[in-house]
């Protein structure tokens, strides 16, 4: 009797240990015996809570993540901390740490009756933040984490594989599974645990190991545990370049890239910073002006995109940390384009329907500027603006070129033309591109010179506009595109202009990738030039349909035309828009600048020669009197040719302060004028027939010269511009209080300036 005895009780534990056993709370009848038992099994590896380096979450209770993929990879048997108040489970500290680090994804079916089932679990092993998932093969539709996690409807998860190989990942359901082991700080041992992870009751001091079980083999838990160290987004942004991409229309918002100067690349650093927050739909541009970084999309979201929260239109980030300023989905009414730093208050917007004032202080959209509407989205849109140092040029598709005045937001000159895009030479000339025309236009009389393109046809950015390829060296007085077969069709070679002898080299550099059926083709503006090394920087991507457009290249070439470097970018539907480089350095005054002056007669001093920018060409600086403490003592205005013209209009003593304006980095200079002259620059007015009357003046006022007058505006004594409405040869000035005035005469051959006494 006590041997039958013996023998069922044998018999019962045969039975219970062969029986049914549960993965994460869901009974299986399909494991094979010996791993249910095997799973019983008791593990004596012990974690130190103080070795434990990255902890996640906030609170006075501490448990520990241990993820072990048996993939022959290593480090494995990864380890996190993670710290919380009141109460929290498994899924809790699972899906907190999959938020919070950035190189850990999961792959989850949620709300099922057992509660959440684990699947897969990946770590980037590279660091080269490629975390996506492909299901049942399918390079074409990669899956992306949202908070860590890719959601699944089924146990399906034998279906997935990481899109980097050299990630960890394990996932499974069929052929092996993730078997979840838990500790709390009362027990010895480890024990396989029968329920989920929405089910297990964290506890201070306990430990949960997810241990996958490959090939439906069980492995003991590993007896070296290397803890994680904390995620760090990258902030350095000083070294490398941005790539602004469109993204996938109707599947996720615009993107930013940052390529580090080792090759490796930060994917998506601004979503990555604002909790997986992106930029609008199909974001075509961008640009960096002081410290700001502005993404311009063509719509406010893309209604496809179920992972990342889309930004608007406008989005402004801090261009050191990426972390968002601000953002707006309407910019006026129209669809994006482009944007212009103007000063360090002010930018334009460039839109489908015009140009709009942006308050950069305020952080607010302004309103239209006037003659700059019209037209369609796709036939009368803003392309792109440059700032001179005197003027704003913008181009306007079917219109032409708009010559501002960004000191008064007006439109003073139009130039006409089918043009594409526009840039300044590094010498301060103006280049606008047509289909096969190259225009050089005068910075300051507007006058225009066209060169023809011999036997090739400019690429166009119209249509589904992007920024184009139209690209000066900040280095040398060059010019870059890339070629076209025809109005829309891109060619192969990268074609460069030599501005001083204006000789034209259509075969300066070959796109790479030409042979097969599928070549390389440049995708958005596809070329710009590196403003520091003088590096060309080319994108590119793979004619053809679908998943060919998973396929994108980022070229270097030296300024030889020697293709230097090829990086190939994480597969995925990216269409690059424009490449960004960093704005690192500010403006530098030479110290030949003087710190004081002695003027008994109209002196000038040359700017142009005086302040240099080691990311910018110096003929780009703006330079602007910024105060004059005394202007009844000594007038001073920057002409035309970038000159400081310091006339004296009595005696005594007048501070000057100049600012220098480079891309938005302003520095700032204080010139001590001494004044010993009461006359005024006569000598130049009547050496251009210039006559302003009558002097003093009550309602009108007349101006009169031989030259063609640009602009006049009226400033206060403070320096505070109260008017600047020139018609037919007249300024109205009866709305102005009694007082002393400076007229300010811009001609297409100078820039004059006298007192006006108003009655």
């Amino acid at each position: 009797m006590k041997k039958f005895y013996l023998f069922t009780l044998l018999f019962l534990f045969a039975c219970f240990t062969n029986a049914q056993i549960k993965v994460q709370g869901v009974p299986r009848n399909d494991l094979p015996q010996n791993l249910a038992a095997q799973s019983q099994n008791l593990t004596t590896t012990t974690l130190p809570f103080s070795d434990i380096q990255y902890w996640v979450g906030t609170g006075t209770n501490e448990a520990a993540l241990v993820v072990q993929w048996n993939d022959n990879k290593n480090p494995d048997a990864l380890v996190w901390g993670f710290r919380w108040n009141g109460t929290a489970t498994g899924e809790d500290m699972l899906k907190a740490i999959a938020k919070a680090d950035h190189r850990f994804y999961t792959l989850l079916r949620q709300g099922t009756q057992f509660g959440t089932a684990v699947g897969g679990i990946g770590f980037d092993l590279n660091g080269i933040n490629s975390n996506a998932l492909y299901k049942n093969g399918d390079t074409m539709y990669p899956l992306y984490p949202s908070d860590g996690i890719i959601n699944s409807s089924e146990y399906d998860f034998d279906s997935y594989t990481a899109a980097d190989t050299n990630d960890h990942w394990k996932s499974g359901w069929t052929t092996g599974y993730w078997s979840y082991w838990v500790k709390d700080a009362t027990d010895t041992d480890f024990g396989y645990s029968g329920l989920g992870a929405s089910n297990r009751q964290l506890e201070n001091g306990s430990c949960d190991v997810w241990n996958f079980y490959v090939d439906m083999n069980s492995f003991p838990i590993s007896s070296t545990l290397t803890p994680v160290s904390p995620y760090v987004n990258s902030t350095d942004f000083t070294n490398g370049y941005f790539i602004v991409n469109e993204e996938w229309f109707g599947h996720t918002n615009g993107s930013v890239n940052f390529v580090n100067p080792n090759g490796t690349v930060n994917y998506r650093i601004y979503s990555n910073v604002n909790n997986n927050e992106a930029f609008g739909a199909t974001t075509q541009f961008g640009t960096i002006y002081g410290d700001k970084f502005y993404f311009v999309s063509k719509q406010a979201a893309d209604g496809g995109d179920t992972q990342y929260a889309p930004g608007g239109r406008l989005v402004v980030a801090n261009a050191q940390t990426m972390q968002k300023i601000a953002s707006f989905n309407t910019i006026g009414g129209g669809d994006g384009r482009s944007f212009l730093g103007v000063n360090e208050h002010k930018g334009y917007i460039g839109a489908s329907n015009g140009i709009y004032t942006f308050d950069i202080d305020n952080m607010q959209v302004g309103s239209l500027i006037p003659t700059t509407g019209g037209g369609s989205a796709y036939a009368g849109q803003i392309g792109n603006m440059i700032r001179t140092s005197q003027y704003v040029f913008a181009v306007k598709q079917a219109a032409g070129i708009f010559v501002i005045d960004p000191n008064t937001d007006t439109v003073i000159q139009t130039i006409s033309g089918a043009f594409n895009s526009i840039v300044q030479a590094k010498d301060g000339s103006i280049w606008a591109i047509m289909e096969q025309k190259l225009v050089n236009i005068h910075p300051t009389t507007f006058a225009t010179t066209a060169y023809d393109i011999p036997s090739t046809k400019y690429f166009t950015s119209w249509g589904a506009w992007n920024a184009g390829s139209f690209t000066a060296s900040k280095q040398n007085n060059t010019l870059y595109w890339i070629n076209g077969t025809g109005s829309f069709t891109s060619g192969t070679q990268i074609v460069k202009f030599d501005v001083a002898t204006k000789t034209f080299n259509e075969n300066f550099a070959t796109i790479p990738g030409q042979t097969g059926s599928f070549p390389q083709i440049p995708y958005g503006a596809a070329l710009r030039v590196n403003p520091t090394t003088d590096e060309l920087i080319l994108n590119t991507t793979e004619y053809g349909y679908g998943a060919h457009y998973q396929n994108n290249w980022v070229h270097t070439y030296n300024n030889t035309g020697t293709l230097t470097n090829t990086l190939k970018l994480n597969d995925y539907y990216w269409f690059p828009a424009v490449v960004v480089f960093p704005d690192n350095t500010n403006p530098v005054v030479a110290a030949t600048f003087p710190a004081q002056i002695n003027v008994n007669s109209a002196t000038s001093i040359d700017l142009k020669t005086i302040v240099t920018d080691d990311d910018n060409a110096a003929a780009s600086i703006v330079k602007a009197v910024k105060s004059n403490s005394n202007p009844n003592i000594v007038s001073a205005v920057i002409n035309l040719n970038d000159e400081l013209v310091l006339t004296p209009q009595g005696n005594g003593t007048a501070e000057v302060v100049i600012s220098f304006n480079s891309n938005g980095k302003v520095v700032e200079k204080t010139l001590t004028v001494n004044a010993t002259s009461g006359v005024l620059s006569t000598v130049e007015v009547k050496k251009t027939e210039l006559s302003i009357y009558p002097n003093p003046a009550t309602d009108i006022l007349n101006i009169k010269t031989q030259d063609k007058v640009v602009n006049v505006s009226i400033f206060d004594a403070s320096g505070r511009l109260v008017n600047a409405k020139f018609e037919n040869g007249q300024v109205n000035i009866s709305t102005l209080a009694k007082g002393i005035y400076i007229v300010k005469i811009v001609t297409d051959k100078a820039v004059y300036q006298q007192k006006l006494m108003k009655k």
